[in-house]
């Protein structure tokens, strides 16, 4: 099997052979933007990058040709605070998008199939909701409910009987089918790597 890798520098993302000592294909960036996270799924390759100013995007790549698919500023698809961890069902991918938001686009195509809310949000309500796809079903959770989301519609329901067996409060972290494992962990980083970011600029100097 030969040895080939993706990597990523500023303003460029490579796919390389290091049997043969070759570049397969170089993808360009922004100018300016370093990559952050790379994940692949089928053909998909997702790489999130962003500039010194910490603007970020999410770019979609065909794997095997290093053609650009889509490309989407990242606040765009992710409202303050979330951060971006598809869920791949199909040739489509699901993602938390905001506290009780989340979104279905085609990853082909980048086109936004639908952008959803769970559930009505309340003034004065703090409730949040993770999804995650179990078997062949796309749930989301709160720490009060559990709800069955529709694949097809993103219409979603209640799940009175799960919610009472199982209680969700609490829950810290999690894992279903349908997760890109390196996904998770780049997003967690990148949520590291934003918080220690904050942190240095609000520290005072000693």
């Amino acid at each position: 099997m030969e040895k080939i890798g993706i990597f990523g520098k500023k303003n460029s993302v490579v796919k390389y052979n290091l049997d043969t000592h070759e570049s397969l294909w170089v993808a360009d960036l922004p100018h300016g933007q370093t990559p952050k996270a790379i994940a692949q799924y089928e053909d998909f390759l997702l790489v999130i990058h962003q500039n010194w100013a910490g603007t970020k995007n999410i770019s979609c790549f065909s794997e095997s040709s290093g053609n650009l698919l889509w490309r989407y500023r990242y606040d765009f698809l992710c409202g303050w605070n979330i951060y971006f961890q598809p869920i791949f069902i199909g040739k489509d991918l699901f993602f938390k998008s905001g506290a009780v938001d989340f979104t279905k686009l085609c990853c082909e195509t980048g086109r936004i199939i639908y952008k959803k809310s769970i559930k009505q949000k309340k003034l004065f309500s703090f409730e949040k909701f993770e999804i995650i796809y179990v078997g062949e079903t796309l749930i989301a959770f709160s720490n009060k409910e559990i709800r069955k989301i529709d694949i097809a519609s993103g219409q979603s329901e209640i799940d009175h009987e799960l919610t009472k067996k199982f209680n969700v409060n609490g829950v810290t972290a999690y894992l279903g089918n349908g997760v890109s494992f390196v996904s998770s962990i780049s997003s967690l980083n990148q949520q590291l790597e934003d918080e220690a970011a904050a942190a240095s600029t609000t520290t005072p100097a000693g």
